[in-house]
């Protein structure tokens, strides 16, 4: 049985679910492969392959397992550099090396790993240098003389101007002794993989993960843990506290004892919960409110976020805006709408701020949904287009973030501690729903404007431009909606 490096990094996040994966595939619950992953993957492949031009003598290996195994064999005796060189050890440890580069003045091989991130990771779940280890042990164990291991990233201070210039767009981190720092622990959490992998039978009454964050949890959470509900101490406390609550099996937040010790915050959540009704202080909204000035602007953006900039002035991994929706709200209490989505990439956000400075005034509030995305979006367009900086200047002076009244004025226990609008919009107005649409969340939106711009058949395309102005709309008529129900408060 292969012990591949997902395998690996899967290990190190729950054993017991990368034995359920190996050993009992038909009761593995994986991971759902959303759309923001599929994007992810799909990112990872385009920059593996940009930093596969900077090898331009590389030969790319392909086909089956054995097939690769057989050519990797008869390119290590060319001694040149070979994209996806496959490696499988007599324990059963298999690699596809991404670029592996035979140095000449040394005589051994050099190991690049590429990521499409724009730094080295060493969490939990994305261990980089942890990684590129399992590789590098996977080589030596196949008779292979590594020299030096390199992590390839995208250059975060690279702007794109023109042309891509692939030497600045990357960053090649040699990390030998980081590997070397590190080796003993992981050829021992390797022999402890495989050492599981070898046993038929396991009995798995919960997993760790227990202890971890919600976004650190294993795929098999669910089902080696059905005595934790959906929402749960985790999504509260972490760390100590959190370990202290799992060792007494309290997972509910209504079970926390009343002498446990919280912070102001933490506590809040939980009485929230064991109260079991919406939490409101009129007073504090209605301060809140009171510095508001109409008309009244209710801006949504619609990003992509490329890993390799698109269009210059970008760096990687930033997001282009690519569509708005502005709900227009007066004294009077009349409601107008206007919007703006992108029809092509080159004139993505040139045709969008000039549409948005046609419809949005030089007074009155502007109401957003979190409002670091949307002031940075609004800095980054001020920079592209330095025509506009004075305008985007002063939409942020006039942001008002409707999100943090849902943050410690309006508590709803359904919303289950977030103050997400798609947490919140369900409990507050539950006649509005993006259940029914096409496009029901952000990435979701990503992937469609993608397609939108690939496809020619003109009856899709108007089809992927309707489900795109339905969605980003009705994310500003909800806020209007939230705002009409907390201002009659």
């Amino acid at each position: 049985m292969n012990l591949t490096k997902t395998d690996f990094k899967e290990y190190l996040i729950c054993p017991e679910c990368l034995w359920l994966k190996k050993k009992k595939p038909a009761e593995y619950t994986g991971r759902e492969i959303t759309v923001f992953l599929q994007k992810l993957i799909a990112d990872g492949y385009e920059v593996e392959e940009k930093a596969r031009e900077l090898f331009p003598a590389g030969v790319f290996l392909a086909g089956s397992e054995s097939d690769l195994l057989k050519k990797t064999k008869q390119e290590l005796v060319k001694k040149g550099t070979i994209f996806q060189a496959t490696f499988k050890t007599d324990r059963g440890l298999f690699v596809k090396v991404d670029i592996l580069k035979f140095n000449e003045e040394n005589g051994n091989w050099d190991l690049y790993e590429v990521k499409s991130s724009s730094s080295i990771k060493t969490d939990l779940m994305h261990n980089h240098i942890k990684d590129i280890s399992f590789q590098k042990i996977t080589l030596e164990n196949s008779g292979i003389e590594v020299g030096q291991s390199y992590i390839v990233h995208l250059n975060k201070e690279y702007k794109r101007k023109g042309e891509l210039d692939l030497i600045k767009l990357f960053v090649f981190e040699e990390v030998s002794e980081k590997i070397a720092e590190i080796k003993e622990e992981v050829e021992y959490q390797i022999d402890s993989a495989l050492e599981l992998l070898e046993k038929d039978d396991l009995i798995i009454k919960s997993c760790d993960c227990l202890y971890k964050s919600v976004g650190q949890r294993c795929d098999c959470f669910r089902k080696f843990n059905p005595q934790v509900p959906e929402y749960s101490t985790a999504h509260i406390l972490r760390g100590k506290k959190l370990r202290e609550l799992v060792d007494d099996n309290i997972f509910d937040p209504k079970d926390i004892p009343a002498d446990f010790k919280l912070t102001d915050p933490q506590r809040i959540k939980v009485e929230l919960q064991k109260v079991g009704k919406v939490q409101i202080n009129t007073e504090n909204i209605r301060m809140a409110l009171e510095g508001l000035k109409y008309p009244l602007y209710f801006l949504d953006y619609e990003t992509i976020l490329k890993a390799i900039p698109s269009l210059d002035g970008y760096k990687p991994n930033q997001q282009v805006v690519f569509q708005y929706s502005l709900h227009l709200l007066d004294e009077k209490g009349v409601l107008k709408h206007f919007e703006y989505l992108a029809e092509d990439l080159e004139r993505a956000t040139t045709g969008l701020v000039q549409s948005l400075r046609e419809n949005l005034g030089e007074t009155g509030t502007v109401i957003v949904w979190h409002q670091d995305f949307e002031k940075a979006r609004n800095n980054e367009l001020g920079v592209l287009h330095s025509e506009y900086k004075e305008f985007f200047d002063n939409l942020n002076k006039r942001v008002f973030d409707l999100k943090v009244i849902f943050q410690k004025d309006y508590l709803h226990p359904r919303a289950n501690g977030s103050a997400s609008i798609k947490k919140v919009l369900p409990v507050m107005i539950p006649e509005l729903s993006y259940k029914n649409l096409a496009v029901q969340d952000g990435t979701m939106a990503m992937s469609a404007w993608e397609e939108m711009l690939k496809t020619d058949d003109f009856q899709e395309k108007n089809k992927i431009k309707t489900n795109l102005l339905k969605y980003c709309e009705l994310d500003t008529l909800a806020m209007v909606k939230i705002f009409e129900v907390v201002n009659n408060l």
